[in-house]
């Protein structure tokens, strides 16, 4: 499902899901809070989608319990093309280490292979910060989660079976 294509964590990771939906479904289950809400760790992200746009996602009353602060990613629209690219900045407040570090670059291509199927990618520039791509690899443990490879199951999933692994 995830390949790291280098070495170090802190480059570039690519994951890569094979979907039983039709783009135009994939990319409102991204970019639609009602949707997105529904699927990984079940934070609301919020996109203003144009270049320039602001994109964040807010911690769940569950996380902030737990010490989540309320804006856990934030950071901006660098391009936009529905249903089948979109580039953004995405900056992690997970902890200090991630406040600390620069935003990286994370694309989304949604590429129908077949009428109704989706392969979806996603691409995670790293460079500049380890402890994000340590969060992001699904390698900082149990409590951290699953990072994409949780994010991206659990997309298919939803969009498959009409409920979350966490249902």
């Amino acid at each position: 499902m995830s390949t790291t294509t280098a070495t170090n964590l802190s480059t570039t990771q690519v994951f890569r899901v094979y979907i039983k939906a039709d783009q135009k479904a994939v990319w409102d289950a991204i970019t639609d809070p009602e949707w997105n809400a529904r699927y990984g760790y079940q934070a609301r992200t919020e996109y203003e989608l144009a270049p320039g746009g602001a994109y964040r996602v807010v911690s769940s009353p569950e996380m902030m319990s737990f010490g989540a602060p309320e804006v856990l990613i934030d950071g901006e629209i660098l391009e936009v093309d529905p249903p089948k690219r979109l580039v953004q900045l995405w900056h992690a407040n997970f902890d200090p280490d991630t406040i600390a570090e620069p935003a990286t670059r994370l694309t989304w291509e949604l590429v129908e292979k077949a009428p109704g199927m989706t392969e979806v990618t996603v691409t995670h520039e790293l460079a500049g910060a380890p402890a994000t791509a340590v969060f992001v690899s699904g390698e900082k443990g149990a409590e951290a989660g699953g990072g994409w490879s949780w994010i991206l199951s659990d997309l298919k999933t939803l969009l498959e079976t009409g409920a979350s692994m966490n249902d």
